[in-house]
């Protein structure tokens, strides 16, 4: 088989590596191509030098790119019959590219039922509203909400199963509050895999819990390819061997995503804010959030209301989209959330940093800026 390898980065170059045993890698593509010197002896060229002399020649497209949405957005456009997204596990975290790559589990095709739906890079929802930490100015409000405070797996359900149907969500994060607090996290992973079985599920965690949990769901999420994304806090690090050992006498994929050692608070409650400027500058501003039945812009637009009558705050905004409404054309209103601001983006200014502790009886001058 013929193959063309989107991305000559170091992507592209695990991707080309695996591949070249036992396929033809006709050229590699990439938009700065006139930068780049031949891969291995293999040329790399332009999407339109490709488009002009490689074409026609080549079976497949494959996708090599940490920015896949950006290259999806444009080879869709283009005429090519077959094109394939291979996940960016196969480069963070070294899975192997199967030999018979059109029946990858990690390599999603064009002609696939998940690539004829509504695209949709990011998603993530909350499992359990509750934190082990308590984090002072925590931007999902964990320390206010009560332990047990949680979303109910049916309206989970019924939400993945709804959207499945519509949109295809390349990535998606169960966070919380603290995830692993929740008592049924593997019925919420066997939901994702079971409706959306080619979508990258991320457990985003303190990892101060993983060493108290048992071998099986461990194990179940290894088999499901979930990956466990640990932000460390300082208790976390005083954990972190442990963490360590715990996940990988498993198998369990894992990533450090950064050493958290302050917070940032960004509310302002005059709303005299430019929305353009604060969501260009929102630390935020891919978390797009889905809670019971609405898809929002952020955590602050889908959980901003319990924070505000938590604090007798006379504010109350009506935001996100209902899923379930059908009058509004939901391909449309994902990419304004995507490009344009909110309401709420008013009340959002420039962040202040504080360093971190815990805050188990919060007050609201914990989130609010000057």
């Amino acid at each position: 088989m013929n193959i063309a390898i989107w991305g000559a980065g170091k992507f592209g170059k695990i991707v080309g590596k695996q591949i070249r045993t036992n396929q033809n890698i006709v050229c590699y593509i990439d938009n700065c191509a006139e930068n780049i010197e031949d891969i291995m002896g293999i040329e790399v060229v332009s999407p339109t030098e490709y488009m002009r002399h490689y074409v026609q020649s080549v079976d497949m497209v494959l996708v090599a790119v940490l920015d896949w949405y950006a290259v999806y957005k444009q080879i869709s456009k283009m005429n090519i019959r077959k094109y394939g997204i291979v996940s960016k596990l196969v480069y963070s975290h070294k899975l192997p590219v199967s030999n018979d790559v059109l029946r990858d589990i990690n390599i999603l095709y064009n002609d696939e039922i998940e690539s004829k739906k509504i695209q949709m890079r990011r998603l993530e929802t909350n499992v359990v509203d509750f934190c082990n930490l308590n984090c002072k100015g925590c931007s999902h409000f964990s320390n206010i909400f009560g332990k047990g405070d949680a979303i109910g797996y049916e309206s989970f359900e019924e939400d993945i199963r709804f959207l499945s149907k519509k949109v295809f969500i390349a990535h998606f994060d169960l966070l919380g509050g603290e995830a692993f607090l929740a008592d049924n996290l593997g019925l919420y992973i066997g939901c994702l895999r079971k409706y959306m079985p080619k979508t990258s599920i991320t457990i985003v965690s303190n990892g101060v819990l993983i060493p108290r949990q048992s071998e099986s769901l461990l194990t179940y999420i290894r088999e499901n390819n979930v990956l466990v994304s640990i932000t460390e806090y300082p208790p976390t690090s005083k954990l972190k061997d442990k963490i360590i050992s715990t996940l990988e006498s498993v198998g369990v994929m894992y990533e450090f995503r950064r050493k958290s050692e302050d917070f940032g608070k960004n509310i302002d409650l005059n709303g005299r804010n430019d929305p353009y400027r604060a969501q260009n500058g929102c630390r935020e501003r891919e978390c797009y959030f889905l809670r019971k039945g609405k898809i929002y812009k952020c955590p602050f637009s889908a959980l901003g209301n319990y924070f505000f009558e938590q604090y007798k705050i006379p504010l109350h905004f009506e935001e996100g989209i209902d899923i379930y409404d059908e009058n509004i054309d939901l391909r449309e209103a994902l990419q304004r959330i995507e490009t344009e601001p909110i309401e709420q983006c008013r009340y959002c200014g420039t962040e202040e940093r504080f360093r971190w502790e815990v805050s188990n009886q919060p007050e609201v001058g914990e989130w609010l800026i000057n």
